[in-house]
């Protein structure tokens, strides 16, 4: 007895787990890696170790990645292996991490948009002004669309969600659908010159970079009264989803969780680590509801043989093709068949894009 009482106080101070007090945030942009790294480093790496890792002991620090670049980055991959406690990355990526590994959605990011700032998101489907032949969603069965990334909200899954609510699927009724990434740029462009005919963007990116051809172009379901959280949206849209968004691993404790959100949300737009990311603000998190409902109707979320949620991977042109998902009545065609339909159509797809041409 003597012998292990001696153990047990022994182990009271060296069997003891060993405190955490480096915590990884991964981040994600339609940037580079430099590029993202100098926006959001200054947030949730330098000002979260000031305002929240100097006030707890032992001190701990947040170290941040840039995530979802490539296979290599996969957030996924890491979350899975453990070496990431936290992500901030759009309404989409978001949901699929939350609903994948079982993290909790702490915060949402505020944006200036038009006259005013807001936690949401604006999705404007436009074509131009003088397109005579496009003034609604059902005007697009044959016609040629620009989107973004797979997992965007703004750019592909909520204008994949209001054409459906229209009776207009994308890859049966379309004549072609590009996929361009983070050049959101080079399909706004193509609307502009007339080489595509419909794009997917978010409000404040075409308020922030194309506010002088606003005039030029026609928002399809516009919506003049859409409200988020009570309050008007302060600019054009056809709907709403919510904003980026920080998401955080349930290892983290209900205390660091606490200090994480109240010292977010007590940064302003004047602070220097805001001015880098260029967002107004951060408020508890907000419903990412409408983001799961779109990623389920594009087939970007599905089950996997346990019934567990899980997001495909978009880092490739196949990747994109597995997401895709065809009506009941419908079959997607395989893979190399979809890589030739274009051509056949005689539908160039311009370098750097991913591009499909009726796949059901």
């Amino acid at each position: 007895l003597r012998m292990l009482a001696l153990f047990l106080l022994k182990c009271a101070f060296v069997c003891t787990a060993a405190t955490q007090t480096t915590y990884v945030v991964g981040g994600w942009q339609a940037q580079n890696a430099e590029i993202i790294t100098e926006m959001v480093a200054p947030i949730f790496q330098d000002y979260l170790t000031e305002a929240v890792g100097n006030s707890v002991t032992p001190p701990i620090k947040f170290v941040f990645k840039p995530v979802d670049l490539d296979e290599a980055s996969d957030s996924k991959a890491m979350i899975a292996s453990g070496e990431l406690d936290m992500i901030y990355t759009s309404a989409g990526s978001l949901t699929c991490k939350v609903s994948q590994f079982s993290w909790v959605p702490l915060a949402t990011q505020r944006n200036f948009v038009g006259s005013g700032t807001s936690g949401s998101d604006g999705l404007v489907v436009f074509s131009l002004l003088n397109n005579a032949a496009i003034t609604k969603p059902e005007d697009l069965i044959g016609k040629k669309a620009g989107c973004g990334f797979l997992f965007s909200g703004s750019t592909y899954l909520h204008g994949y969600q209001l054409l459906l609510e229209h009776g207009v699927h994308m890859f049966r009724d379309l004549a072609q659908v590009r996929f361009h990434g983070p050049n959101y740029e080079a399909y706004f462009q193509a609307i502009l010159a007339g080489d595509l005919d419909v794009g997917f963007a978010g409000s404040a990116w075409l308020a922030k970079n194309h506010a002088s051809d606003m005039p030029r172009l026609r928002v399809l379901q516009r919506q003049n009264n859409l409200t988020y959280e009570g309050q008007p949206y302060p600019a054009v849209a056809s709907s709403l989803t919510a904003s980026y968004g920080l998401g955080v691993s349930n290892n983290l404790s209900w205390e660091l969780k606490r200090k994480i959100l109240l010292a977010l949300e007590a940064l302003d737009a004047s602070h220097p680590a805001m001015q880098a990311l260029k967002v107004a603000g951060w408020t508890s998190t907000a419903s990412y509801s409408a983001s799961l409902t779109s990623l389920e109707s594009a087939g970007v979320m599905f089950e996997d043989a346990m019934g567990r949620k899980r997001c495909r991977d978009a880092y490739s042109p196949e990747d994109i093709w597995k997401s895709i998902a065809c009506p009941s009545d419908f079959y997607k065609v395989d893979f190399n068949t979809s890589a030739r339909q274009c051509a056949l159509a005689g539908l160039a797809c311009p370098a750097g894009a991913t591009c499909f041409c009726r796949p059901c």
